[in-house]
C-alpha cells in the first residue's frame, strides 16, 4: 500500500516537473489565452470567458470569499454589477511554467463605464495554469485584489 503511494507521489511530481520543450512557445499561448479572457471579459461573454478555467478553478476575488468550481464562478460574474468593462490587462511580471502548470503574477488595470462615469482599477494577481490534455492552457487557480491609490 504505502508503494502504491509512494509511486503515485513521484509520477505527480515527474509529470508537473518534466521539462518544456518550448518555453518560448507556452509563454506566448499563456500571454495569448490571458489576452483572449481579458477579451472576452471586456465583451461579457461569459460562455467564451469560462472557457479559460479548469472545471476546478479556485477564484479568490479580493475581500469576497472563495469561489471554487466553474458553476461558482459562472455566477460570480454574472452577478458582477451593470458596469461595462471598456478595457482590462494583465501585465506579468513573474510567468514561470513547470511542466504542464504555470506561475503567473503581476498587474492588472482597465477601465468600466458605469451611467456614463468611467472609472479605472488596478491591482494585482496570481493566477497558476494548467496545461490540458487538448494542449490548451487553462487558469486553475485565479486571485486578485485591487490596489488603492
Amino acid at each position: 500500500m504505502k508503494y502504491t503511494f509512494l509511486f503515485a507521489l513521484i509520477s505527480i511530481f515527474s509529470a508537473c516537473s518534466s521539462p518544456v520543450e518550448n518555453i518560448e512557445q507556452e509563454t506566448k499561448a499563456i500571454l495569448e489565452a490571458s489576452k483572449a479572457f481579458s477579451q472576452a471579459y471586456m465583451d461579457k461573454d461569459l460562455e467564451k470567458q469560462m472557457t479559460y478555467y479548469t472545471d476546478d478553478i479556485v477564484n479568490i476575488p479580493g475581500n469576497r470569499p472563495m469561489l471554487i468550481g466553474k458553476e461558482a464562478v459562472a455566477n460570480y460574474w454574472r452577478q458582477s454589477g451593470n458596469a461595462k468593462v471598456i478595457a482590462h490587462k494583465s501585465t506579468p511580471s513573474e510567468l514561470e511554467i513547470i511542466g504542464n502548470m504555470a506561475k503567473d503574477y503581476g498587474y492588472y488595470e482597465g477601465r468600466s463605464v458605469r451611467d456614463g462615469d468611467t472609472t479605472s482599477f488596478r491591482g494585482h494577481y496570481l493566477i497558476t495554469w494548467k496545461k490540458g490534455d487538448d494542449g490548451q492552457w487553462r487558469m486553475s487557480a485565479d486571485m486578485w485584489a485591487g490596489l488603492n491609490d
